[in-house]
């Protein structure tokens, strides 16, 4: 066996490969007896069967697959043992590969195409970023602590509808005279008064009774099309087109009163956190809003910080080997057209995975399985077992010794993993890009922050 290397451009080459018959000689001759074995042929006794008719039948398609195995294993050993960091895989070069007389022909001779990893350095910290730490204003604070009063205030079942109840009822949709249309919507359903837009119907509302049955047009009493077509059961597409009056009979009120803004609340909402006043209650509540969108803001400042460092990176890549590739790869999955066209898109997504691999080596950026554990276990499972008050040392290893079996099921199903593993990667590598570049904080609100996305 002989493997040599041919260089054909700054990021190309050619392996060639040459197979001898002494190469794979030996693979044959066993793999044939192992056919000879199971061999079952009429006028022969199970394994009786004469070697050279085994030959005759499968002697070819045997060598050739023998062939293929030992080419693939030299190949890739040279590759490993000459330390070639390859771009995408090997591709038969059939150009200059001869072609194979399989009948008279027992030494063979391949050639393949290659393509390396260019050669760059990532210096993060010479790089600007901004890190958009979404706040909220205070009318979505303000709206927020609400709902946690809500979350925890006094369910009550009034008899008369107030401004913020929630009305349950059945809506049917009207025709054009006022009568129940034929074949309209007629669903039950629910909504909440001070999400009304209109005053003159909320006040058709106000004071309104069970039984009662109130006439009025849903579309001009909620603007939002995603509530719309939540009440009507539809999808946002025939939200969109419904503008029919409705009537809608009240089956029942629930009211909410809000819990008080006092130490209990606050204990409640945030136990651990030793809140005695209402100022460090909104605070807590404001933290926890960032955190929610945190997410977003990561995922927008990964999104632009990769973009940036593939722009400002001058790898070099070899266009027509890679477009070659590409096409190849996916053949089945997307046409040889659309790669081309999208061409730019492949590759500095490409450019991207080389920058990704060297960040993880220059950062140890890993991720173990016992941190994906961790996860599950912490974030996930845990909230279905809480801590019960006065909680017995035997219980507590029954909860413990329940979340940590649960969490070793997770473990085995390889897709959730994968997903696991994917978002603490990015985790840790937008805390390293954060850390590492010369990274500046802006303060931002949900709105501003959204149409930085819309731009994107």
């Amino acid at each position: 066996m002989n493997v040599t290397k041919e260089t054909t451009g700054d990021l190309t080459a050619v392996l060639k490969i040459e197979v001898s018959s002494e190469d794979y000689k030996e693979a044959v001759e066993k793999e044939l007896k192992n056919y000879r074995k199971k061999a079952n042929m009429p006028g022969f006794r199970p394994g009786q069967v004469p070697m050279g008719l085994i030959k005759k039948m499968y002697e070819k398609p045997v060598r050739a697959e023998q062939v293929q195995n030992v080419m693939t294993e030299a190949m890739y050993k040279y590759i490993g043992d000459n330390k070639i960091e390859l771009l995408g895989t090997p591709m038969a070069n059939n150009d200059k590969t001869p072609q194979i007389d399989w009948d008279n022909q027992f030494d063979y001779t391949f050639y393949f195409d290659i393509a390396l990893q260019p050669s760059f350095d990532i210096d993060l910290s010479s790089q600007n970023t901004t890190y958009y730490r979404i706040t909220p204003t205070d009318d979505i604070l303000n709206r927020f602590v609400e709902d946690i009063q809500r979350r925890f205030g006094k369910f009550e079942v009034p008899e008369t509808v107030g401004e913020n109840d929630l009305v349950y009822g059945e809506i049917k949709e009207l025709d054009q005279e006022g009568n129940v249309k034929e074949g309209g919507i007629q669903t039950p359903t629910s909504l909440s008064v001070d999400l009304i837009s209109m005053v003159t119907i909320k006040k058709k509302f106000l004071g309104a009774k069970k039984d009662d049955v109130i006439v009025f047009n849903l579309a001009k009493a909620f603007k939002n099309v995603t509530e719309l077509a939540a009440m009507l059961r539809i999808d946002k597409e025939k939200a969109k087109e419904f503008k029919s009056d409705v009537e809608f009979r009240i089956s029942s009120i629930s009211r909410i009163t809000k819990h008080e803004l006092n130490e209990e609340l606050y204990s409640k909402a945030y136990a651990n956190r030793n809140i005695k006043t209402e100022e460090e209650f909104r605070q807590a509540a404001k933290e926890d809003l960032v955190n929610t969108y945190s997410k977003e803001a990561d995922r927008y400042f990964l999104n632009e910080t990769s973009k940036q460092l593939v722009e400002t990176s001058k790898i070099e890549l070899p266009d027509e080997f890679m477009k070659r590739w590409l096409i190849e790869t996916n053949q089945g999955k997307v046409d040889e057209k659309e790669i081309t066209d999208n061409y730019n898109t492949y590759r500095d997504s490409i450019k991207w995975q080389l920058i990704e691999s060297k960040l993880m080596e220059k950062y140890k950026l890993e991720v173990s399985k016992d941190e994906i554990k961790t996860y599950y276990k912490d974030a996930l499972i845990s909230n279905y077992f809480p801590v019960v008050e006065n909680e017995t040392e035997e219980q507590k290893n029954e909860r413990e010794k329940s979340i940590e079996k649960i969490a070793d099921n997770m473990l085995e199903n390889k897709e959730q993993g994968k997903q696991v593993y994917e978002y603490l990667f990015d985790q840790k590598l937008t805390a390293t890009l954060k850390s590492q570049t010369k990274c500046e904080i802006k303060e931002i609100s949900m709105e501003d922050f959204s149409q930085l996305i819309k731009k994107q």
